[in-house]
């Protein structure tokens, strides 16, 4: 990365938190197609990063991926929200359609899919700095409208924790996840079919959903399946 002086009146500080060390060395090198000076500061997990925030770190950005072991990106949004008011961006490789509207309630400023062109994401980065919103080729799309809210939850998302599910619920949602049916997943785990509706109850509660599609959304967002 280019030699920097820290006391640079334009240097742009970044905060980048994502578990995957070749991903964060590889968006380091992207952004040195920035014509202003930067430094990017890695993190490999968010609690670090609000822990630094608390310590009195600045940022001008902070960017960080929507599925993570401790915490996800809306989790994120909402203590990072509840702590200061640096723009966020979520970055994302699920192969579902992304929760936009929650992370717009949640107060991100943008998303871009990881598998989108350079251009794309840079541009995406120049606008949040400039104190606008960036969703490339998610906003006022009927998809979104589909699938808002994870799809009929119950009661206004909670994202502030991600949900702890037992081994079992993490294998009936695999198996709702194929399509299969309560019967199905009966047979499959050997349980009985009043087992499986209980284990989905339970499942519905801590998702906040009340449909199959929605519950299987939810748990990829939260990376659970």
């Amino acid at each position: 990365m280019r030699e920097l002086n820290p006391e640079t009146k334009d240097l742009l500080k970044i905060a980048v938190v994502d578990d995957h060390r070749l991903f964060l060395a590889g968006f380091t090198l992207l952004l040195e197609q920035f014509d202003k000076p930067f430094v990017v500061t890695p993190f490999e997990e968010p609690v670090s990063l609000l822990k630094a925030l608390d310590d009195g770190a600045k940022f001008n950005l902070i960017i960080c991926d929507l599925v993570m072991p401790s915490m996800n990106g809306l989790a994120f949004a909402q203590a990072l929200r509840d702590q200061c008011s640096v723009p966020l961006m979520i970055l994302s490789g699920i192969n579902t359609y992304p929760p936009i509207s929650e992370m717009k309630q949640l107060g991100v400023s943008g998303f871009v899919h990881k598998s989108a062109e350079d251009a794309v994401l840079l541009a995406a980065i120049q606008t949040v700095l400039a104190g606008k919103t960036s969703f490339p080729d998610t906003a006022d799309s009927t998809a979104e409208a589909q699938v808002s809210q994870f799809g009929d939850v119950t009661e206004p998302y909670d994202v502030e924790s991600v949900p702890v599910l037992t081994q079992r619920q993490v294998e009936v949602l695999h198996l709702i996840s194929n399509g299969a049916s309560n019967a199905e997943i009966a047979t499959s785990l050997g349980i009985s079919a009043n087992t499986v509706k209980s284990h989905l109850r339970q499942i519905f509660d801590l998702l906040q959903v009340n449909k199959r599609t929605a519950c299987v959304r939810a748990a990829q967002a939260f990376g659970l399946i």
